[in-house]
């Protein structure tokens, strides 16, 4: 962290780059600012306030672009992501565009994409649905319901639902579900929990239907996982981050992290999500191989201001 010695009132700033002698700083009243060669000393080390303010810059630099790199070359990033979901949904997630596409509202006929329709039917396969049977030792009604589940949208690719096809319904397999489906991510057992789910699914197991129980059932509190576009989200806002092929709780704990994050970001933005299903559609429809294009091609952000430390007109302006 820094602080400018002579504009306390910027707050606390992070370093982004240095080149061409000149280095940028994200400060935490949302700024970005260019100092040339010459100012640095300006910039003195800062210990991060109890305020939040070194959470904002945080943020806020993980959401400024990233500069240092071509325009044809370089990774998008989750302001470029809101930018193109602005543009091509101005209404947000609330708005009769994303609803009719996406939630079904209002919709002549029910998609595999219709988030609100597979909520409902997912309702069948709750805990409390759950229990009955499996008092009643009706494991072929439990998986005739999941694999209801994973044929009735487009969460589970086709090749993947063969898979579950090839299952035999079981007393392991109906307790594994019912299990996750009853834990909280906060409980010690929780891990054990997914890894045995993972093992009864045998060669099913893949992380579109292991993390489409939880998030069709419990879409507030679980996250779907596309593996292709959640890498890439992944890969941006989370350091280390690496994709695993076998779905194994930690690696799962981590893709929730990044959909929570960005459900944050979106709220932040003014564009709160109803549930992790819209952040699931929003990442694809941000990320996806057909988006990639306006997604770097979209209008450039406003040139950063260059601070020079007499330049008082500049600060009157800011000012005013």
């Amino acid at each position: 962290m820094y602080r400018h010695s002579k504009r306390g009132h910027w707050g606390v700033a992070g370093l982004l780059w240095e080149r061409d002698g000149k280095r940028g700083y994200q400060f935490s009243d949302g700024k970005m600012r260019v100092f040339k060669e010459g100012y640095y000393h300006l910039l003195e080390d800062a210990q991060a306030p109890g305020d939040g303010s070194a959470k904002a810059v945080r943020r806020l630099t993980r959401l400024a672009r990233a500069d240092s790199v071509t325009e044809s070359t370089r990774l998008p990033t989750l302001r470029d992501q809101i930018l193109l979901f602005r543009r091509n949904f101005p209404e947000g997630f609330s708005g009769k565009a994303w609803m009719k596409k996406y939630r079904g509202l209002d919709a002549r006929k029910r998609l595999k994409r219709h988030r609100d329709p597979a909520i409902s039917d997912a309702h069948r396969l709750s805990v409390d649905k759950l229990e009955p049977l499996i008092e009643a030792r009706d494991w072929d009604e439990i998986f005739d319901r999941l694999l209801a589940l994973a044929t009735g949208s487009n969460l589970v690719p086709s090749s993947h639902v063969k898979k579950l096809r090839k299952i035999r319904p079981s007393r392991d397999l109906s307790v594994a579900i019912y299990d996750w489906l009853k834990s909280d991510m906060d409980d010690d057992d929780t891990e054990r929990r997914f890894n045995v789910l993972v093992r009864y699914l045998g060669d099913a197991a893949t992380w579109p239907i292991v993390s489409m129980i939880g998030g069709l059932v419990d879409p507030e509190h679980h996250t779907c996982v596309r593996p292709s576009v959640y890498t890439e989200q992944g890969t941006m806002l989370l350091p280390n981050f690496k994709a695993v092929r076998r779905p194994r709780f930690k690696n799962y704990a981590r893709y929730l992290h990044m959909a929570k994050t960005v459900s944050d970001e979106l709220e932040a933005a003014g564009l709160p999500p109803r549930d992790l299903l819209d952040v699931y559609d929003f990442i694809w429809e941000t990320l996806r191989k057909a988006a990639r294009e306006d997604l770097l091609a979209q209008y450039e952000l406003p040139p950063p201001e260059v601070v020079n430390a007499t330049d008082e007109a500049a600060e009157q302006a800011e000012a005013a």
